[in-house]
């Protein structure tokens, strides 16, 4: 069983013991090296792959070598160093490599070190008939000739890799003359591989002129900046055991010759420099393989793609894993039969079937990209995830205070018309009862105009009289202060407990707001309470000193005589008692309009609080629209405001005539101008027991506007892209723009994406994605799995008559790396037939389309393109 493409450390330039240059290996009394010590330093290292280094000839004993290298478990590969005729900008020959596949027979590599001539002086000489101070002294091999016989040699069948040095002594270089420059192209052009072999570590070089880490620098030169893209390897070049282990190269690879033409191919992702093993450590967010009916398929890390034709149980094996793991997405999609026997287990060894995937199931990116509310849901965790809502917090928290002081306000305004149909209104009118009132005036004075008293007295008590009139309009001025201030409701903030009970905190914290608010009710209260009753006290004292003044005035002797008169006489009587009646009546009647005016007053100033705190639902809009902006590589996010469908939000207005219509049509195009209207119109009808207190109420608590994130790729709105670029900005948002490390998992997204944009631009981002996240990928398309260089390929079959599986198992699988060549041509089971590529190229249309492009995109001749060779399980 394997995983597909893992990182192993491969050394391809470790000396031979039998080297001719340089041996510093150590060796037995009669000269002969020690190969168990250098075999075990190997194995010690934890070397899986070596590059077995001679110059110019392989002997027997280097053949022998290489096949006990491999019965301890060495994959190793012969590499032939040369010396070409062509020089460097140091006027020294350079160092050129040939790395054979490790499977060619022994016989091939003799018969080409026969057939390759060096120059030794003036003549030529074979290889193999090179003596060791000819090696050391004199050969050398011109580039051009070298490279022809390779090419033309049938029997290698372009099975070998070729490379050179690229910095320090016999190193290439292109600053030396111009016609060194052009063979130096030449070079660069028929080669496939940069190798390396300097410092990594400046704490233990003991070079005073090295340049620690150039291997960095090189590589970044290589890859990026040169005409001619080509992998780097790192190599130890050991001429001894203490060598070997110091430097090398971590490559994602099989340990094959296939496995190693990778690099080729992938030369950035496929290789790592660096000192320790890239790996991530976050082992609680990969998943590490599937038990189902006695099967174990391992799953890489990175890109794992699962491939098959129809019906062969592809999504069956996705929707499986995403089931086990609670996701909800799958809950209707077709799983295994016994899903308590599916097991997910994760690479930190545990079975934990609550952690979290991401699942995107067939059309998923459609059907975001189509629901407004739902990507403005997923834009919005993934801005979360990056720690980028920090504006989106600061509106959505003014917006929670504008909702509370809104509220708070109505519920003042339907306390006050409460109060307000609380009132009695009086059964007297105000005009008539001032009418008779005037009327008993006239009467009584008319009256005390044929009383026998002198006219002087009569004036006296006119005016004390009037002065009592008076006095008592002051009294009656107070008393309705007094009922007033009496009456004056007691603010408080219960509002805003109420509405803050509504809101998503925990208890505690819901707990605390509501006590403070308790306690700041009963100190404004209490405050309130002292206050008024100061107030009430002075009212009192000046009711009783001017109630006094009137008693003094009684009480003097030509006013009791002039009374005691009036009081004798029954009509008169009658008249001041019928005076006093109505003018209490007239009382009630002042008072009542009084309070009446005083609620209307402040219900006006309320429903201009109302109006001036929705329209801050406006300010803090724009307030967001200038600051909230994310721009990410060619991504940009931005929010725009809305509004929301008033039919459905003004559902209960009768809809007959056109008055609803107009109202909706005005806020579509007026909506500031609108909210001036709403409490004073009265042109609008409701649908069942609803009122225009519930329509007011209803309108302002209700934010008609909703935000939604604009969405520009590439300077294209996402709003006018097509529904397949739709697809991969979400798709892109997903995968590239999100912090989330968990598995990602996702069935077929091509169906939704163009092929342009597949290949184009999908594979870029799972190339860099799967380098941080797991992904496992449902496709029929060769692009994402070549393009996207898979490291693990699971190949899905569904049992029948012509494509049977072991055990007549309904659904069964391979899985492997995109080089595995193992297969089992006699085989009775299909997916035991072929090898990995051989599936990707007979089930994916384009799959041999897909590899040609991959392998040709660096303008590297490659000849070894035949079907791999059949290597038996």
């Amino acid at each position: 069983m394997n995983r597909g493409s893992e990182f192993r450390k491969w050394d391809l330039h470790i000396h031979s013991p039998y080297t001719v240059l340089n041996n510093q290996f150590s060796k037995f009394e009669d000269g002969s090296p020690d190969i168990e010590s250098f075999i075990q330093k190997i194995k010690d290292e934890d070397i899986s792959a070596i590059g077995l280094t001679n110059y110019f000839n392989f002997t027997d004993d280097d053949f022998n070598l290489k096949t006990r290298l491999e019965e301890n478990g060495i994959v190793t590969f012969l590499n032939l160093e040369v010396r070409l005729s062509n020089i460097n900008k140091s006027d020294q020959l350079f160092d050129y490599h040939i790395i054979f596949d490790n499977t060619l027979d022994d016989g091939i590599i003799k018969n080409l070190l026969g057939e390759l001539k060096a120059n030794i002086g003036a003549t030529e000489k074979a290889f193999n008939r090179l003596s060791n101070k000819e090696i050391e002294s004199s050969a050398h091999v011109d580039f051009k000739s070298l490279n022809q016989i390779l090419e033309r040699n049938t029997e290698l069948n372009g099975n070998y890799l070729k490379g050179f040095l690229s910095r320090g002594h016999g190193s290439a270089t292109s600053d030396s003359d111009s016609k060194n420059k052009a063979v130096y192209e030449q070079i660069c052009v028929n080669s496939d591989f940069i190798i390396h072999s300097s410092c990594n570590d400046s704490s233990t070089c003991q070079d005073p002129k090295c340049k620690h880490m150039n291997i960095i620098s090189d590589r970044e030169y290589w890859l990026h900046k040169s005409d001619y893209v080509r992998p780097l390897l790192q190599s130890s070049d050991s001429h001894s055991l203490e060598g070997i282990g110091t430097k090398y190269s971590w490559i994602k690879a099989d340990l094959t010759f296939e496995g190693l033409k990778q690099i080729i191919f992938e030369p950035e992702h496929r290789i790592c420099v660096g000192i320790g093993k890239p790996v991530r450590t976050d082992n609680e967010l990969i998943i590490d393989r599937i038990e189902y009916d006695g099967d174990t398929i391992l799953l890489s890390d990175n890109l794992n793609t699962i491939i098959g034709g129809r019906s062969t149980g592809k999504s069956t094996l996705l929707n499986s894993i995403a089931y086990k793991l609670n996701d909800s997405e799958s809950k209707n999609k077709y799983t295994y039969k016994d899903m308590e026997n599916f097991h997910v287990f994760w690479k930190d060894r545990e079975e934990d079937d609550t952690r979290k995937i991401q699942y995107l199931p067939q059309e998923h990116m459609i059907q975001l990209a189509n629901n407004t509310e739902k990507l403005n849901f997923l834009v919005n965790e993934i801005i979360q995830s990056k720690g980028l809502d920090e504006n989106i917090k600061s509106y959505q928290q003014s917006h929670n205070k504008i909702d509370i002081a809104i509220k708070g306000l109505l519920n003042e305004f339907k306390e006050n018309l409460q109060r307000q149909q609380n009132l009695v209104k009086p059964e007297f009118d105000k005009k008539a009862t001032n009418k008779r009132i005037i009327e008993l005036h006239k009467k009584r004075d008319e009256l005390l105009s044929a009383v026998d008293i002198d006219d002087e007295e009569k004036k006296k008590f006119e005016i004390d009289n009037s002065t009592i009139k008076k006095l008592q309009g002051e009294i009656n001025r107070l008393e309705k202060d007094f009922v007033f201030i009496d009456n004056l409701f007691i603010p408080n903030i219960a509002a805003y407990s109420k509405s803050n009970s509504a809101l998503e905190h925990s208890d505690e914290i819901r707990d605390i707001i509501n006590s403070a608010v308790e306690d700041i009710n009963q100190k404004v209260q209490q405050t309130f309470e002292d206050k008024i009753n100061i107030l009430k006290q002075r009212l009192d004292d000046q009711i009783y000193e001017t109630k006094n003044k009137i008693g003094l005035i009684r009480d003097t002797p030509d006013f009791k005589k002039f009374l005691s008169y009036l009081q004798d006489n029954n009509e008169l009587s009658f008249i001041e008692e019928n005076i006093k009646q109505e003018t209490t009546i007239l009382k009630k009647i002042e008072s009542y309009e009084q309070e009446i005016s005083n609620l209307k007053t402040e219900n006006d100033q309320l429903k201009q609080n109302i109006i001036n705190q929705y329209r801050e639902y406006s300010k803090i809009r724009k307030e967001l629209l200038t600051s909230f902006d994310i721009s990410e590589s060619d991504l940009k996010i931005t929010v725009d405001f809305y509004l929301k469908d008033l039919e459905l939000e003004f559902d209960y207005i009768n809809a007959q005539g056109r008055s609803k219509a107009e109202f909706i049509e005005k806020l579509n195009f007026e909506f500031d101008s609108m909210i001036d209207t709403i409490f004073e119109d009265n042109s609008l009808k409701f649908n069942g027991n609803k009122t225009t207190l519930d329509h007011i109420e209803k309108f302002f608590t209700t934010d008609f506007y909703s935000y939604k994130f604009d969405i520009e790729y590439q300077n294209d709105k996402f709003e006018q892209m097509s529904p397949g670029k739709k697809a991969f900005v979400v798709l892109k948002l997903i995968l590239d723009f999100s912090n989330s490390r968990v598995p990602v998992l996702i069935d077929q997204p091509e169906d939704s994406l163009d092929n342009r944009a597949i290949y184009h631009e999908l594979t870029a981002y799972i190339k860099q994605r799967k380098l941080k996240r797991q992904i496992i990928i449902v496709t029929h398309n060769p692009n994402i799995v070549v393009s996207g260089d898979c490291e693990n390929v699971i190949v899905a079959n569904q049992h029948s008559e012509n494509n049977p599986n072991p055990h007549n198992k309904v659904f069964a699988y391979k899985n492997g790396a995109l080089e595995n060549q193992i297969k089992e041509p006699d085989s009775n089971f299909i997916l035991n037939k072929k090898c990995i590529k051989e599936h990707v190229c007979e089930i994916l249309e384009g799959g041999i389309e897909a590899f040609k492009r991959r392998e040709d995109k660096y303008g590297i001749k490659i000849d070894n393109l035949n079907s791999p060779k059949v290597i038996q399980e």
